[in-house]
């Protein structure tokens, strides 16, 4: 059989030559570094002075978080001693200082309910309305909550009739879907919609025990309903 030396010298080359142009590419970086070394110089100390940034940034973060915790925990102290108007001075503090940390939101829930309590209704909305207009998660659920309310202590009834909707269809909790389900019912008899309010008690009847409590509420509201209809 011939062979062909022919062949193999060219699958020899073949083989070497990514090891060239490798070798080449190296070579024409290593230029383009001597020749551009200033602005490589100034890549690097910007890449460093990103780098820092963030590991500052985030050592930032943290502390302001542990502060923050620190902090509410003296809002709280205030409160059990029945200084409500110290703790409403305390919280707005707070969120002058923390806003944006992980306890704003808690923050604003407890300034919301004491507005509440007060009477405040447009302080109550002022401070709940970041937290609860779109709520998602569940302490958003908690202030959309609060500020259905606030909505209702000024004759808001639509739109706190909304938030209580958008918390049926969004929470997780059936005791939190079955409240703002009943809540809206109410609203919506208030206005004379009595068969809209009718829908919304049967949808919180869904899922409830025969026995239940709420269930038995529930179903004599409907009774009221209806017989306020026929009458």
């Amino acid at each position: 059989m011939s062979k062909h030396p022919g062949s193999r010298k060219t699958r020899s080359q073949s083989a070497s030559e990514p090891d060239d142009v490798f070798v080449a590419r190296v070579l024409h970086l290593g230029k383009w570094a001597e020749a551009n070394q200033q602005v490589l110089t100034v890549l690097i100390v910007v890449a460093a002075i990103l780098m820092a940034g963030l590991v500052y940034y985030r050592n930032y973060r943290s502390s302001l978080n542990v502060q923050a915790a620190q902090q509410l925990e003296l809002v709280y102290q205030t409160a059990s001693i029945q200084d409500m108007e110290g703790a409403v001075n305390e919280l707005t503090t707070f969120l002058e200082r923390f806003s944006g940390t992980a306890y704003e939101g808690e923050a604003r829930l407890v300034l919301g309910e004491i507005y509440l309590r007060d009477g405040r209704s447009e302080q109550a909305q002022a401070v709940l309305e970041p937290l609860g207009s779109s709520p998602r998660r569940p302490i958003e659920l908690q202030g959309a909550s609060l500020l259905a309310a606030a909505y209702e202590q000024v004759g808001r009834q639509q739109e706190a009739e909304q938030i209580y909707l958008t918390i049926a269809s969004r929470s997780d909790l059936d005791f939190q879907v079955r409240n703002a389900l009943a809540a809206a019912a109410r609203i919506r008899s208030d206005r004379g919609d009595v068969a809209g309010a009718i829908q919304l008690f049967e949808q919180a009847i869904e899922g409830l025990e025969e026995d239940s409590p709420e269930r038995g509420l529930y179903e004599m509201r409907i009774a009221e309903l209806r017989a306020g209809t026929n009458a």
